[in-house]
């Protein structure tokens, strides 16, 4: 990571600061970007001390937002080496207690954003490393019943790193999708500091699909062959 250009998404979140943290450690050159200045200066603050990186506010469902970024990482860099999309909208409820704008936020932000976001900087990535690292859910592979649009939008980054895999993969880009699952120290969670080694090695070693246990792997494959087991109470 010395002297990689990174643009990260959500980070002032639990998950971008744990990220933000590691990778300043790790000697990158970053650029935070978040749409609430005080939380975003808040992550900034965070880190150790003589890393200074770059800020952005920046709205995945505001497309002249996203315009205003790519253009700023022109100015300050050039161009960029590694995207990290890591934003993104969580509402848990049930769909008939959703109301139309929850819905359309969400998609907009961890479907329609990436999209956006990956347009406008993907050309900036040729004389970079050229990675796309996609942060999207177990919830994409199995559907949790109170999380119906959440849900589906992280089955649709799935797809949306599939697809680009299968789009730029052949011009020398590297998608990494992660299933993420629960950050904490609680049963059933992995420590954030964790997570963050496990990303940085898979981003190292070219993987192109990152699961936090194996069995969770095997599993999540095997819900895939077999939808109706997933069903199964």
């Amino acid at each position: 990571m010395k002297d990689k250009r990174v643009v990260l998404t959500g980070a002032s979140g639990l998950v971008g600061r744990t990220l933000a943290r590691h990778l300043a450690v790790a000697g990158a050159r970053l650029m935070l970007c978040g749409r609430n200045a005080q939380r975003l200066a808040q992550a900034t603050s965070a880190l150790p001390s003589g890393h200074a990186p770059l800020c952005v506010l920046a709205d995945l469902t505001d497309s002249n937002s996203l315009v205003a970024l790519s253009e700023r990482i022109q100015e300050a860099w050039g161009g960029l080496d590694i995207l990290i999309n890591n934003a993104a909208d969580v509402a848990s409820k049930p769909l008939m207690e959703t109301s139309l704008l929850e819905i359309e936020t969400q998609i907009r932000t961890n479907i329609t954003g990436t999209l956006q976001l990956c347009r406008l900087l993907v050309p900036l990535m040729d004389t970079g490393d050229k990675v796309i690292v996609n942060i999207s859910s177990l919830s994409g592979y199995k559907p949790n019943p109170r999380q119906t649009v959440y849900s589906v939008s992280k089955a649709g980054m799935n797809a949306i790193s599939d697809a680009l895999r299968a789009e730029l993969g052949p011009r020398g880009y590297h998608v990494l999708n992660v299933a993420l699952m629960g950050i904490g120290t609680g049963p059933r969670q992995i420590p954030a500091e964790v997570f963050a080694r496990r990303l940085e090695g898979a981003i190292a070693g070219q993987e192109d699909e990152l699961f936090l246990y194996r069995r969770t792997k095997w599993l999540m494959r095997l819900y895939r062959a077999f939808p109706a087991l997933s069903r199964l109470r």
